[in-house]
């Protein structure tokens, strides 16, 4: 189900660029298969989960990825009990907090690539073009971070809609202007020590540990 999900949103931006036949074409057969998987899908939600079908209509054949799948999390837990649903929100939650606890090691990974180039180029790159070239490479690896960030938001934006606590300590608001990190890579610099790298540096550290086990867990994290 990410699979189609992820095929979704990609049909949805290509829509809006400018494209050369064949990749109009491409397009077309996407949306054709994409819809046939769509109504496969909506039988077994008939078959499994028949309250849901006065709230489904008939796929989109001209824009099928504008579907919205019905899952829990698109119901209020209210609306989920009604429709026979608690059970699948159950498991729906399981992978949602998978999927954010992913999303956030995916950042920490694009923000240490991020500090690593950054580095690299003010070490090693000189003259107009090559620092020009190198920002722009720079800029795509910013927005890397961005898009990783917006899979979490993604993801818990679905486990608050599930029960989770909007002020949960574990899966915490991100916002962009936290997606930094110290560079692990360099020496400390003077006033490093006083900087707290944001809360998703921590998360999921394990309960019980003494300060040293603590500052060992973080240095394999930023490592």
């Amino acid at each position: 189900m990410q699979e189609l999900k992820s095929r979704l949103k990609i049909l949805a931006m290509l829509s809006h660029k400018v494209l050369s036949p064949t990749q109009s074409e491409a397009i077309l057969r996407a949306r054709k298969k994409l819809q046939q998987e769509l109504l496969s899908w909506r039988q077994t939600q008939f078959v499994v989960f028949p309250l849901l079908k006065p709230y489904i209509g008939a796929v989109d054949p001209i824009l099928p990825e504008k579907e919205v799948l019905m899952l829990p999390s698109y119901f209020d837990q209210h609306m989920c009990k009604h429709l026979g649903l608690t059970s699948l929100a159950a498991i729906e939650y399981q992978l949602r907090e998978g999927q954010a606890y992913d999303a956030l090691e995916d950042v920490r990974e694009k923000i240490k690539i991020f500090n690593a180039n950054l580095d690299f180029k003010k070490a090693n790159v000189f003259g107009q073009r090559a620092n020009t070239r190198a920002q722009a490479f720079l800029s795509q690896l910013a927005a890397d971070k961005v898009s990783g960030a917006e899979k979490y938001r993604v993801a818990r934006r679905a486990l608050i809609r599930l029960g989770l606590s909007e002020s949960d300590v574990s899966l915490q608001e991100l916002h962009d202007d936290q997606l930094y990190g110290k560079d692990a890579s360099r020496p400390s610099r003077l006033g490093d020590s006083k900087k707290e790298d944001p809360w998703f540096w921590t998360v999921g550290r394990p309960s019980g540990l003494t300060p040293k086990e603590q500052t060992d867990w973080s240095l394999e994290c930023e490592s």
